[in-house]
């Protein structure tokens, strides 16, 4: 039985005595039929738990009602949300689960400029502060694509990052989630970076580095692939432990 699409993936900020843990996790089709499942949301627990801040994706309840279920067993975790993104025959959100204890959210704007229609679901852009950590204010722009458009919207996602700078003049920004990155949606010539890859400015651009590498599998099932990935800006690199970041 599937029950997770994809794994958790995770980074660390420089922390003075230990380390603030930021993850993305796309959950197949999260909403209230998953919930009646104490296993799977046993497994959801125990990785929700691991983190101070994680990117909850594929969250289908359109009452919420799935997500307070969650939040009942996560204690001490606030969350932040968007409004159901995407088709009207598939809709879901950006979820973001914190402790309030360790981060607070500073601001947060619902990415609109999209007139090129290049989003399925456009980001639900969040600024996170602590007073703990190297990096005190940093931005987390969440997205996940649809396959058939990856390249299109990795790319777009430029312009998301240059939205956020300018609103909260911060350039420390992480973009992560299920980019779809990876296989047949994001052609890559020989290996070499070719293809696809050449269309892509949040690749080509050298202010972003790309923290999951092609070789880590961050699928359930079927061959590997690195469908999800952390990208920073190098301001955010700065503050990021190195080799920190990889699949669960």
């Amino acid at each position: 039985m599937r029950l997770l699409c994809a794994l958790g993936l995770f980074l660390a900020l420089l922390h003075v005595t230990s380390c603030l843990l930021i993850g993305a996790f796309n959950i197949q089709q999260f909403g209230q039929k998953k919930t009646k499942d104490k296993a799977v949301m046993n497994i959801i627990k125990k990785i929700v738990l691991r983190y101070d801040i994680i990117l909850i994706q594929e969250v289908i309840d359109k009452d919420l009602t799935a997500t307070k279920r969650l939040m009942d067993l996560v204690n001490n975790s606030e969350a932040s949300s968007v409004t159901p993104l995407g088709p009207s025959t598939y809709r879901e959100r950006y979820l973001f689960l914190y402790r309030y204890q360790n981060v607070s959210v500073t601001g947060w704007f619902q990415y609109d400029e999209d007139k090129a229609g290049n989003f399925m679901r456009p980001p639900f852009v969040v600024q996170f502060s602590s007073t703990e950590t190297a990096v005190k204010e940093f931005v987390l722009i969440p997205i996940h694509t649809k396959p058939g458009k990856a390249v299109k919207e990795i790319d777009a996602l430029v312009d998301v990052v240059k939205k956020a700078k300018l609103k909260w003049m911060n350039n420390n920004i992480m973009v992560l989630g299920d980019f779809n990155a990876g296989g047949t949606y994001v052609k890559d010539e020989n290996r070499k970076y070719k293809g696809d890859w050449e269309d892509i400015r949040l690749f080509t651009n050298k202010d972003f580095h790309w923290l999951i590498k092609d070789n880590v599998d961050t699928t359930v099932l079927g061959s590997p692939k690195a469908y999800d990935r952390i990208v920073v800006t190098t301001d955010m690199n700065k503050g990021v432990v190195p080799d920190s970041a990889r699949g669960l």
